[in-house]
Parts: C-alpha cells; sequence; structure tokens
C-alpha cells in the first residue's frame, strides 16, 4: 500500500471567484485515496497564493516530508495550479521531493514523469496558471492606474479618510474625525516655529493616533489637496492628478509646507544659535579685534571664586573678562529702549509706514490676481485641446502642471501679503511693549532665549573693543 501526503490549497480570491473550497478538495482526495488504496499519512490545509513557496502550510508540510521521508510516497493534490503558479520554482520543489524519494502528483491532471514527453504537459500545467496570474496583475494594474487618472483613489484610504462608496458604487475617501488634525498640522507646520515631530507629539495628546515615520510621510502626500499621485510606470512618467475627492488642506499651505520640508523655505539670515553657559550668552556673536575669528568662551578657577572669559583660540591675544563684555552688551540693548511718552508716536509711525505701503501691496495683490485669472484660462484651453486630441496627454501633463505651479507661487506671495495686515494693532503693542522693557526681559530670560533675542537685532559682526560693544550691522 502507498503512503500520501494530501496537500489542499486554496486562496480567498479563487474562493470567491470560482467557488474552490479547502472541504471540496479534501473530500476529492481523501476518495481517490480510497478508491486506489493509498494511506493517508498527513493532510495539510492551506489559505494562500501560490505565486512563490513561501507559504505557511507548505513549508510545515516540506518539514514534515524530510523527517518521515522512508515513510511517504506519494504528495497528492487536486491540479497543479493547487501546487503552483510559478513554474520556475516548481521545478525546483520538485526536484527536492524527488531527492526525498516522494513523486508528487495532480489527481485531476495525472503525470507519469517518467515518460519524456510528459514533461511538455507538465510545463503547460505549471506555465498556464502563471500567465495567468501575469495576466490578472497586468490587468489590476492597468485597472487601478485608470481610475487613479480619473482622479480616485482606490487604495486603502490614507489617514484623515475613510473608504466609501460614491453615488455608482465606485470607491471614494471622504475625510473623518481625523480630518481635523491633519489640517491642523499643515497649518503649524506652514508657520516654520516648531519642528513638525513636535507638533506630532501635540496633536497626539489632542488624541490624534500616528508614528513618527507614518506622519513623515504623511505631511508629503498630495492627497490631502485634492491630488492623486500616479507613480511612473513602463514609459508612463508619474504624474499627480486633480481627485474627486474632498481636499482637507489648503494647496497654498500644503506648498509653504514642502518648501519648508525641503529648506527651500524663506529665512531671515541670522546668526547661529549656540549652545551656552548662563555667564557667557554672547559666545558665538563675538568676534575678535585682530583676526577677525569667532571669540570662544570658557570658565577659569582663581581667588576663591570661578571666572568666566571670551578669549580668542586662532591668534590667542585676546581674553575679556565676560562681566565686563555683558554690561556694555546691556548698555547696547538699553539704547534701543523707548520711553513711555514715545511709545504712542512709535506706534503712530510705524501704522504711517504700513498705510504707505499698503498702496503697493494692494497693486501686487490685483496683479497676482489677474495673472492666476490668465493662468486658469490657459489651463482651460488647455483642457479643450487635450478633449479634442489636439495635443498629446505627456504634453497635457506637462504644460498643465507648470501652470498649476505658477498659480501656486502666486498663491503663495497672496498669502504673504494677507499675513502680513493681520492683528497689526496686536503685533505693534507687544513689539512696543518689548523695545520699553528690552533691558528688563533681556535680564529675566533663560539663555537660549536671550541668543534668540540677540540674533533678531544683531545679525552682524559684534566687537567688543575701547570698553565697549560695537556692531556694524543691525537686523
Amino acid at each position: 500500500m502507498k503512503r500520501a501526503i494530501l496537500y489542499i490549497r486554496v486562496s480567498t480570491d479563487e474562493q470567491a471567484e470560482r467557488g474552490y473550497s479547502l472541504r471540496d478538495q479534501e473530500e476529492r482526495l481523501k476518495a481517490h485515496a480510497s478508491i486506489n488504496g493509498i494511506e493517508v499519512k498527513a493532510i495539510f490545509r492551506e489559505d494562500h497564493s501560490a505565486k512563490n513557496f513561501n507559504r505557511p502550510a507548505f513549508n510545515k508540510l516540506l518539514a514534515f516530508a524530510k523527517s518521515n521521508k522512508r515513510n511517504i510516497d506519494l504528495l497528492l493534490f487536486i491540479k497543479w495550479d493547487r501546487f503552483s503558479r510559478n513554474a520556475t520554482e516548481a521545478y525546483e520543489v520538485l526536484k527536492k521531493f524527488n531527492q526525498l524519494g516522494i513523486e508528487p502528483q495532480a489527481i485531476e491532471q495525472p503525470l507519469d514523469l517518467e515518460i519524456p514527453e510528459n514533461k511538455l504537459m507538465l510545463a503547460l500545467y505549471l506555465s498556464a496558471p502563471e500567465v495567468e496570474n501575469d495576466r490578472r496583475s497586468m490587468n489590476t494594474i492597468n485597472g487601478i492606474r485608470r481610475a487613479k487618472k480619473e482622479g480616485r483613489w482606490v487604495c486603502g484610504a490614507p489617514k484623515g479618510y475613510s473608504n466609501k462608496r460614491d453615488d455608482h458604487n465606485k470607491p471614494i475617501i471622504v475625510p473623518n474625525e481625523d480630518a481635523k488634525y491633519i489640517n491642523k498640522a499643515f497649518e503649524e507646520i506652514a508657520k516654520g516655529i516648531k519642528p513638525y515631530d513636535h507638533i506630532r507629539q501635540e496633536l497626539v495628546k489632542e488624541g490624534f493616533v500616528c508614528s513618527k515615520a507614518n506622519f513623515a510621510t504623511l505631511i508629503r502626500n498630495p492627497v490631502y489637496i485634492g491630488k492623486v499621485w500616479i507613480k511612473s510606470y513602463k514609459k508612463e512618467p508619474e504624474a499627480i492628478v486633480k481627485g474627486i475627492h474632498e481636499a482637507i488642506v489648503d494647496e497654498v499651505v500644503f506648498h509653504k509646507v514642502q518648501d519648508i520640508l525641503n529648506g527651500r523655505s524663506k529665512k531671515i539670515q541670522r546668526p547661529k544659535v549656540h549652545r551656552v553657559k548662563a555667564e557667557l550668552p554672547l559666545r558665538g556673536f563675538l568676534y575678535c579685534t585682530n583676526c577677525q575669528n569667532k571669540l570662544t568662551g570658557s570658565g577659569s578657577k582663581g581667588g576663591g571664586g570661578r571666572y568666566f572669559y571670551y578669549h580668542c583660540n586662532h591668534c590667542g591675544k585676546i581674553r575679556i573678562r565676560a562681566e565686563r563684555v555683558n554690561e556694555s552688551f546691556l548698555s547696547v540693548l538699553e539704547s534701543f529702549k523707548i520711553s513711555p511718552e514715545y511709545k504712542e508716536l512709535f506706534i503712530k509711525i510705524f501704522k504711517d509706514q504700513y498705510l504707505n505701503s499698503k498702496q503697493d501691496k494692494a497693486k501686487t495683490k490685483n496683479e497676482n490676481l489677474a495673472k492666476i485669472k490668465k493662468l486658469e484660462s490657459r489651463i482651460v484651453s488647455l483642457e479643450d485641446k487635450f478633449a479634442d486630441n489636439e495635443i498629446s496627454s505627456v504634453d497635457f501633463r506637462k504644460m498643465k502642471d507648470r501652470y498649476e505651479n505658477q498659480i501656486t507661487e502666486l498663491r503663495l506671495e497672496l498669502t504673504e501679503i494677507e499675513i502680513g495686515k493681520q492683528d497689526l494693532n496686536l503685533m505693534l503693542n507687544n513689539a512696543a511693549d518689548l523695545l520699553e522693557r528690552l533691558d528688563i526681559i533681556y535680564n529675566k530670560a533663560e539663555t537660549e532665549d536671550k541668543q534668540k533675542l540677540i540674533s533678531s537685532i544683531f545679525k552682524g559682526k559684534m566687537y567688543f573693543e575701547e570698553n565697549r560693544v560695537r556692531t556694524t550691522d543691525l537686523n
């Protein structure tokens, strides 16, 4: 009596589309074994694709076969596509079973492989499912790309959206309760004040669940401005198309965030802020009057105490007590203070300056709006030409992307103009209060905040000579 292992495999899609089932295969294999007087030694059931042999149940089957090779003669399955849908790997696995003295056999497609001609049939049985898989995969890829070109998101919904069905029962994504966190994240990053992971941590405290890696990907995804990214495929270049789903982030804000992430945001040129001791707040800003190199600072013990100095490590000719320099710098800050009686005058002068520039800003705004309208008209004309087959899809996408990028840049300029108008009175009052108490605020500040204040005023080199701090370049 021959002894056999029964192998039963079905994948979820096959079970749904073709009516395969594990129970049906098992009953047919057991019936075959009974009729032919074959003893069943083990049964392995698999719910996994046959694209490769990295299958849990099959790996257990192979291990069982190796440890029981003296007691096994046959490996039985219904058809060769139950065994494999990858011809190249299938031949390697068949070789392993032959070395174990076990004959793999499909009961509905039996082959005597000792007959050379039957190897042609084996090649057909193994290749046909692989070709079918490749064709199915190609159809799936083409279907997904076609849907994406129509602006449809066809994968699992990104954070901030949920998968739904539209009136035609086609997949669509709609904003969910996380959308408010996504929108807030972009708004906060666009301010350019806090690191993006710090913003993520603040949102997590509010109830937003998102890992650091996922958040880094999320803030790059154009899906949040109502667009769908299509990766390159064969000769087709990658593209971003307008989606049919609702945007949850303003496009201008999104592109401002991308500029910040890419290091292209407009920044005020300020000296680098260093981590320093509290006694050396000017370290990193002071330069040597002899060799023009940056001064460093350190402390030394002597006379029963610890004293700090700014000194030059390059020429070694400058060494000044930090206390003297810090006091001199404080007197420089005091010279910037405004007295209470001039506070209102300061605010009035600044308002006058702002109103004088308002006309120029209004002119720029109107010019930008006109340019945007013109570019939008060009896009409409471009879409008409594409619909009439007057231009190719490649040229259409290239020109449309160029126009859309120009519109985004113009809208960014408009945003900066609008931001300049917001809370003018509040900003002026805060600035006046700061200038009125500049020395007090500086003395009470932590070292890091002192350095930020210094860098906001002094953007050039600072020197200490003739017992006073001087600079040639103020911000």
